[in-house]
């Protein structure tokens, strides 16, 4: 069912090449037409969201309405989404929700109503304040201030995921302990360990990396995405495993494989009971041709921004990095994206032992052979573009200062703070995420107090409580040494 993506068109595009004028009208198209899906299209996600998860056997009804009726003068900053410049705060006569000329729009970029119901788009999460052109004020941007692909590193998932629920539930303190600009894709489909990682940025996919990859008798050339490389069978398919994350085809489809024990979802069995489905295998590979046209922001484009690069120094740190840094972050896009065990890495482990993408999980038909046979405890070499813009660091955003502001001088101070403790890690002070407050559980041991570690909760599948460890590589440059790695960084 799955349509190829006709990538000759997009690389020779890049590299100026020559290409047919049809098959470059219908790139365009496609790019324009996979950049509207990558901002609307739910493709049912909304059912979920708003029928099925509020009640049994999940009673979990999400933060959407406190969001969506919250002041759009204060919504950056108390939830982290970003308002649709093409809406207007709503009154009574809307119960509250912005009015919006588009009539499927909520309010907020990404967060869809449709009959009444919300969803979410890709754009939810990836879309975010564009670094080098941000806003004068985040609460209220124009179209030219948001950046498609670059994660939103503000979005507090995990307030929205407990904005119903009691600090005594278990549920909450999980939700609490995720970091800005995480999101524990594994939340609902659960596989008893809490994942929180980064909400992923997308750039230069024709530069990036592509490995060899099988799934029976079906082979492919394809990029790894996530932390740990476990969507890794295409471009395509890696969009389908998320849209069924954000609740495509839910009730015919995912609910039944949620176990225990899980099971894996069927894409044949799903595409002769959800059209939801039909309709997105034949559109992912237009949002895959648009994801490959995204480039990061650069330093150099923002307002002021070459200020903030000491250029003296620049040259010598791109040596510095060639040396230290390249064997594993080297390339296009400053990553060989080769996974590598977490306990070389040194942080934290438990979004590594996600269990979800292996075989008999739930979403083994999302992954390639060579995944399970690798399995999971392992994270990929992530690319460093644009790390100027993307701090805290580490896969969790935990290496760092969290300061809200997505200005330049806010996104440069926050960058300075965690490159500051990823080279001199004797500075950081390794964090433990605690209950706030007493917790009441269902089974034994039916209670824990005020500050338990929340791995408690995580059924003793990953014990380790300290969330900024690790990744101690260049530790042991000279301050010269890392004073110039960290001018050049900025320029990437």
């Amino acid at each position: 069912m799955l349509r190829k993506i006709p990538f000759v068109v997009i690389l020779l595009s890049a590299c100026g090449g020559t290409i047919d004028p049809v098959e470059q009208h219908a790139a365009v198209t496609a790019v324009d037409h996979g950049r509207d899906l990558w901002l609307h299209a739910t493709f049912g996600g909304e059912k979920f969201f708003s029928l099925i998860l509020p009640n049994a056997p999940f009673n979990l009804p999400l933060g959407f309405d406190a969001v969506l009726t919250s002041s759009r003068d204060t919504r950056f900053r108390d939830w982290g989404v970003i308002n649709d410049p093409d809406c207007v705060a709503g009154d009574a006569s809307t119960g509250g929700l912005d009015k919006c000329s588009d009539p499927t729009s909520s309010g907020v970029v990404g967060i869809r109503r449709i009959n009444g119901l919300f969803g979410v788009a890709c754009a939810g999460c990836h879309a975010g304040l564009d670094p080098s052109n941000p806003p004068a004020d985040p609460n209220h941007p124009d179209w030219s201030n948001i950046h498609l692909t670059v994660g939103n590193q503000y979005l507090d998932t995990g307030k929205i995921f407990r904005a119903h629920l009691s600090p005594h539930d278990p549920r909450w303190q999980v939700f609490n302990s995720w970091a800005p600009g995480t999101v524990d894709t594994t939340a609902i489909e659960n596989d008893g360990i809490n994942n929180p990682g980064i909400i992923t940025q997308f750039f230069d996919f024709p530069e990036r990396p592509f490995f060899g990859v099988t799934q029976g008798s079906v082979s492919m050339s394809a990029h790894r995405a996530g932390q740990g490389g476990e969507d890794d069978f295409g471009c395509e398919r890696a969009a389908l495993r998320v849209y069924f994350n954000i609740g495509m085809c839910a009730a015919e489809c995912m609910l039944p494989h949620l176990g225990p024990p899980q099971t894996p979802i069927d894409l044949t069995e799903c595409e002769s009971r959800c059209p939801d489905l039909l309709q997105a295998e034949a559109s992912v590979g237009d949002l895959c041709q648009f994801m490959f046209s995204t480039t990061p922001p650069a330093l150099a484009g923002a307002p002021g921004g070459s200020a903030y690069v000491d250029q003296r120094v620049v040259a010598h740190g791109a040596k510095v990095f060639a040396a230290a840094c390249a064997s594993c972050h080297g390339g296009a896009v400053l990553s060989d994206d080769l996974p590598h065990p977490a306990s070389q890495i040194g942080t934290n482990p438990c979004r590594s032992k996600t269990t979800n993408w292996t075989a008999g999980h739930i979403w083994a038909e999302f992954s390639s052979d060579q995944y399970k046979a690798r399995g999971p405890g392992y994270y990929r070499d992530v690319p460093l573009q644009a790390l100027w813009a993307t701090a805290p660091f580490l896969h969790n955003n935990r290496l760092g200062a969290f300061n809200g502001d997505p200005s330049v001088a806010g996104r440069i101070a926050a960058y300075e703070a965690s490159m500051d403790l990823l080279l001199n890690p004797w500075k950081r002070s390794l964090s433990i995420d605690l209950t706030t407050d007493f917790v009441l559980l269902p089974t034994f041991p039916y209670f824990f107090p005020k500050d338990t570690p929340v791995v408690a909760f995580n059924q003793g599948l990953c014990n380790d409580p300290f969330e900024s460890e690790g990744h101690y590589f260049g530790a042991l440059l000279s301050p010269a040494d890392k004073y110039a790695l960290k001018e050049f960084l900025k320029t990437q």
